[in-house]
């Protein structure tokens, strides 16, 4: 069975995981710190039913805009590289989508910003996965990710 991961890197981001090519068997967390991430990149490798993990990571733009201040944008490069980091320095195959393409067909999207955002994400996840739980303004992005990079 492939296993596929799908990252929303910033802070206060998440991930999604599938276990097989379908949607059938899911999962999200959100993003609490290296540690757990790492926990969690050895428990996929390790799965007993694992062929191969494959991750999909969200490219985050060099420059993120006048509302967002540097310190966030810093934080959001710190997290993209170690979460990149880890995945090459692990051997997992690593796909970037910029969040153009996979917010691409997403009714909403570009007419928002900000938390208003977040929250159309959240609905279009909860929308296109009802039976999913955890489903939240951090793990919403990770979901619709993996949605975009399986659904192509």
């Amino acid at each position: 069975m492939k296993i596929f991961l799908a990252v929303d890197p910033g802070a206060s981001g998440g991930f999604a995981i599938s276990y097989g090519d379908g949607m059938d068997q899911l999962e999200v967390r959100p993003w609490v710190d290296e540690t757990e991430w790492l926990s969690t990149l050895w428990e996929l490798l390790d799965h007993p039913d694992s062929e191969s993990v494959v991750a999909i990571v969200e490219h985050v733009p060099p420059y993120v805009g006048r509302a967002i201040p540097s310190s966030a944008a810093f934080k959001l490069g710190k997290n993209f590289g170690y979460i990149c980091g880890t995945i090459r320095a692990l051997q997992i195959p690593l796909n970037l989508t910029r969040p153009q393409e996979w917010q691409k067909g997403l009714e909403g999207v570009k007419a928002a910003s900000g938390s208003k955002k977040k929250r159309v994400l959240r609905d279009h996840a909860n929308r296109l996965f009802p039976t999913i739980k955890g489903v939240t303004l951090k793990t919403a992005d990770g979901l619709l990710i993996l949605h975009h990079f399986l659904s192509r």
